[in-house]
C-alpha cells in the first residue's frame, strides 16, 4: 500500500496541480488586470454590405422578433440582409421569419448526425453564394433567440473597416432578472467579457468566440465555406481560423447582443453538457495544434486559446480524480489512524479535512464570489438589473459552477444530441411594449432594469424581397 500511496502522490501532486495551476492561473491573471480598457475601433470611413445569417430549429417562439430586431438596426436598409435557416422544424418558424421580413431557406435532413447548427449553415452559406456570389463583404451569425442593440451592426462594420476579419460582441442576457438561475448564467458571459476579452482586447490579441453573435469577413466563406460542423461551431472556428488562416478572432465591446439564458437547473444542465465532449475533442486536435503553432509563431494568442481549450478536460479531470483521491485518501488515514492506532495516518486524516476545508472556503466559494462580485460592480451599467437584487445572485454563483462541472464532466462521455430548451417569449419577460407593427424587443432602460428583459419600439419597414423557400433535397 506504500508503493501505491507514493504513486498516486506524486501524480497529484507533481502532475495534476501543476496542470490545474497553469489552467487556472491564466484566469486569475485576468481578473488582477480587471482595470484594462479593451480597444475601441474608430468610425468607419466606409459602410459594408452585411449578410446576416440564423440557425433554427424549432424557434417560433423567438424567430420573429429576432428577426424584427435587426431589421430595425440603424444601420442602412439596403447594406444588410438577413438569412433563415429553417432547420428540420416541425413548427411554423419558417413561415414567422418569412412575415418577419427573413429571406427563408428550409432545410430537411434525415440523417440526426447532421442535426446541428454547423450543418444549416454550410446549408444556408450554399444557398446565399449560389443566389447572390461575392455579393456580400461580411457574414453576421445570431442564434435564433438574439436581440441587439440597434448600433450593433454599425460597430461591427466599425471592427471590419479597420481590417478585422472575424470578431466577437459583447454578450448580455435579455433575461437577467427573470430568476436567479438565469440571472447566474447571464452573469457567466458578463464575467467572461469584463475579464478575459477585455484584457485580450486590450493588448490586441484573439479571443474565444462563445455566446451570441459573431462577425467574420466574406473572404472567408468564399475560401472555406463553412466547414465548423461540430456541436461547438464557434469555438471550432475560432480554432480553424487562427490555426489556418492566422486570423485572430476580436473583441468589439460596444457591439451588445442579448440572449436569453437558461431559467432552469434542468436546461443550463443541457446546455453545457452538449458542448462538453466536442470541446474536448477539439483541444486534443485543435487545442493541441495551437500549442505548437505558438512557438513556430511566437504570437500569444495562440498560447491563450490552447489554454482556454484545457480548461475543459482539466475541469472532467479534476470532477473525477479530486473525489477519487481525497476520498480514498480520508477513508485510508481514517481507518489506519482511527481504527489501527497508526498515529501518523490520524494526523494526516486531520490534515488532509483541513485542506479541503481551507480550498473549498477560500479557493472555491470565496473566489467565485468576489469574481461574481467585481463584474458585477464593474459592469453594473450594462446590467439591466438592480445591483440589489443581482447581489444573491453573486453568492450563489459557485453553485453554477458545480452543476458546470457536472455537466461539463458527464457531457464528456456522451454524444452529443439536438433537445429543445425552452424560449422565453416577449410575454413571459413582461412587461414588453412591441410597437404597432409588432416590434421586437432591445434594452429599453427604463422597464428593463427592473425585469431583465430587453426591448425597444421599433420604426415601420419597407417590405423585403423575399427568396423563394428552398427545400433540401428539392
Amino acid at each position: 500500500m506504500d508503493i501505491f500511496n507514493q504513486v498516486i502522490d506524486t501524480i497529484n501532486n507533481f502532475i495534476l496541480l501543476p496542470v490545474v495551476g497553469v489552467a487556472f492561473g491564466i484566469q486569475i491573471i485576468y481578473i488582477l488586470l480587471f482595470f484594462c480598457k479593451a480597444k475601441t475601433y474608430p468610425k468607419a470611413k466606409v459602410q459594408h454590405r452585411f449578410g446576416i445569417v440564423i440557425p433554427a430549429r424549432n424557434e417560433k417562439d423567438v424567430i420573429a422578433d429576432t428577426v424584427k430586431c435587426i431589421l430595425g438596426s440603424d444601420y442602412p436598409k439596403e447594406l444588410f440582409d438577413v438569412y433563415v435557416v429553417a432547420d428540420n422544424c416541425t413548427d411554423n418558424t419558417a413561415e414567422l421569419a418569412r412575415a418577419a421580413g427573413a429571406t427563408v431557406f428550409e432545410r430537411t435532413d434525415p440523417d440526426p448526425k447532421h442535426h446541428k447548427a454547423g450543418y444549416a449553415l454550410k446549408f444556408l452559406f450554399e444557398k446565399i453564394t449560389e443566389l447572390h456570389p461575392n455579393y456580400y463583404e461580411a457574414f453576421i451569425k445570431f442564434d435564433a433567440d438574439n436581440l441587439i442593440e440597434p448600433d450593433y451592426i454599425s460597430r461591427m462594420n466599425d471592427a471590419l473597416d479597420a481590417g478585422v476579419k472575424s470578431a466577437k460582441g459583447y454578450s448580455n442576457s435579455k433575461n437577467m432578472g427573470q430568476n436567479k438561475v438565469a440571472g447566474i448564467s447571464g452573469l457567466w458571459y458578463i464575467r467572461d467579457n469584463r475579464f478575459n476579452c477585455n484584457f485580450r482586447s486590450a493588448i490586441g490579441q484573439g479571443t474565444m468566440l462563445g455566446g451570441a453573435g459573431m462577425m467574420f469577413s466574406a473572404e472567408i466563406i468564399e475560401k472555406h465555406g463553412w466547414d465548423c460542423l461540430t456541436t461547438s461551431d464557434d469555438a471550432e472556428f475560432t480554432m480553424r481560423r487562427l490555426n489556418e488562416d492566422k486570423i485572430k478572432t476580436m473583441y468589439v465591446k460596444d457591439a451588445i447582443v442579448y440572449e436569453d439564458q437558461p431559467s432552469t437547473i434542468k436546461d443550463t444542465y443541457k446546455r453545457y453538457k452538449r458542448m462538453s465532449r466536442p470541446l474536448c475533442k477539439m483541444f486534443f486536435t485543435q487545442g493541441l495544434k495551437s500549442f505548437g503553432l505558438f512557438f513556430a509563431r511566437w504570437k500569444w494568442t495562440y498560447l491563450d486559446m490552447f489554454l482556454t481549450l484545457m480548461f475543459v478536460p482539466v475541469c472532467v479531470l479534476l470532477c473525477i480524480w479530486m473525489p477519487l483521491y481525497y476520498g480514498y485518501y480520508i477513508i485510508y488515514n481514517g481507518v489506519m489512524g482511527l481504527a489501527f492506532g497508526c498515529t501518523a495516518c490520524a494526523a494526516k486524516f486531520w490534515d488532509v479535512l483541513i485542506l479541503i476545508g481551507y480550498v473549498v472556503a477560500f479557493a472555491f466559494l470565496l473566489a467565485f464570489i468576489l469574481q461574481a462580485l467585481l463584474a458585477l460592480a464593474l459592469e453594473r451599467k450594462r446590467i439591466k438589473v438592480p445591483v440589489k437584487k443581482m447581489i444573491p445572485v453573486a453568492l450563489l454563483f459557485p453553485f453554477f459552477m458545480i452543476i458546470y462541472a457536472i455537466a461539463i464532466t458527464i457531457g464528456a462521455f456522451c454524444k452529443p444530441s439536438w433537445e429543445q430548451i425552452k424560449r422565453n417569449t416577449a410575454s413571459d419577460l413582461a412587461p414588453v411594449s412591441a410597437a404597432a407593427d409588432g416590434g421586437a424587443t432591445a434594452p429599453d432602460s427604463a422597464q428593463a432594469e427592473e425585469t431583465g428583459a430587453v426591448q425597444s419600439e421599433q420604426e415601420d419597414k419597407p417590405e423585403v424581397e423575399q427568396a423563394e423557400s428552398v427545400r433540401d433535397g428539392e
